[in-house]
């Protein structure tokens, strides 16, 4: 009980000392619980890909550090990359639009803001471009989170994440808002023909908070 009210103060202290924050806590939340619950007997990490500010990450570095888990931010630190993508309106009838650059944060600030509001010492970070590093990346995993905005880059991270993902693991997508990261997520030539396993059940109930959540199967 203590640990819980502990870290909900720490949660709640940072949204309070940060303006702007590019989600809801109740996001934040929903994947914490996630983290807490994960394996202590397996070496998985727990990802997040795209982390804007490190807001985000510092949360969940705080949960990561309290489950024993390596915890590995993944992001060029340049913004989002040029697109083509056709974004309209999100599922609620927002405009949305994308352009080169936005979200753009330095690795030396969501270090900073990690230091400061977080745990860094539980945190690995993988900078560049999802094309150019993902293909890299070998370490199994436990949790990743998504939030990348473009359905190239989601369907990147699905596509190197996922073989790595531990029988059991989630993913969770902050996403779900854009109706191309929602049809992706549909896909099943996707799912078949690109990782090569049957389409997995994709559960979305958190309203107006409204997040994609996939589990591997055992």
């Amino acid at each position: 009980w203590l640990q819980r009210f502990t870290l909900l103060k720490r949660l709640y202290a940072i949204t309070f000392a940060v303006d702007n924050i590019p989600h809801s806590q109740r996001q934040i939340l929903i994947f914490i619980r996630t983290i807490l619950r994960a394996p202590r007997n397996t070496s998985g990490v727990i990802v997040e890909a795209g982390c804007f500010k490190g807001i985000s990450s510092a949360k969940f570095s705080v949960a990561a550090a309290l489950a024993g888990k390596e915890f590995v931010i993944c992001d060029s630190f340049e913004g989002l990359p040029a697109t083509d993508e056709p974004h309209d309106k999100g599922v609620f009838g927002r405009p949305i639009s994308f352009d080169e650059g936005d979200y753009a944060a330095s690795l030396d600030e969501v270090q900073s803001n990690i230091r400061r509001f977080g745990e860094i010492e539980v945190c690995s970070f993988v900078k560049g471009w999802f094309d150019n590093t993902l293909p890299q990346f070998n370490k199994p995993i436990s949790a990743v989170y998504l939030d990348v905005d473009l359905v190239s880059s989601t369907k990147t991270c699905l596509k190197y994440f996922w073989p790595l993902l531990e029988p059991g693991g989630v993913i969770y997508s902050q996403d779900a808002h854009i109706p191309l990261v929602l049809e992706l997520f549909d896909d099943r030539s996707f799912w078949c023909d690109e990782l090569g396993c049957e389409e997995p059940p994709v559960v979305r109930n958190y309203g107006a908070d409204l997040m994609l959540e996939v589990i591997k199967p055992a």
